[in-house]
């Protein structure tokens, strides 16, 4: 099975999420988009994809530990359109995403529905909030 992961939140390098999305998988995508419309209302371009470069790197690291093969594609433009497209292009089976409670996440999501492509979203507990339940 060969699965996207696009990077969105940030948080994909987490183990959970990591663990979720190698189990029965033969080949992992790793997709960085730099969208111009989403940024503007959060930080510069270098910014974010200085920031999406550190998490990626950590997830081909303990990807390349589970000997799956791992490759990355950065693209510029519409989110949703970006993932669509590398999805088609890549022939994807699956797309797997951090769950996420803000309309962004909601928007990607409703475009995969409509598109009839195949995804899971994942939830992750960040480190900090397991340690403050101790």
């Amino acid at each position: 099975m060969k699965v996207l992961v696009p990077l969105l939140t940030g948080k994909e390098n987490n183990p959970s999420f990591i663990e979720a999305f190698t189990n029965k998988v033969d080949e992992v995508v790793l997709l960085q988009i730099v969208d111009r419309g989403f940024m503007s209302r959060t930080s510069s371009a270098i910014g974010e994809v200085r920031q999406f470069r550190a998490v990626l790197d950590e997830i081909k690291k303990i990807v390349g530990t589970k000997k799956k093969k791992c490759n990355e594609i950065t693209e510029w433009g519409t989110t949703a359109k970006k993932i669509l497209g590398i999805a088609v292009l890549q022939k994807i089976d699956k797309v797997f995403l951090v769950e996420d409670k803000t309309q962004f996440f909601e928007e990607v999501t409703k475009e995969l529905k409509k598109n009839k492509v195949k995804f899971e979203a994942v939830r992750v507990i960040e480190q900090k909030e397991e340690e403050d339940e101790e």
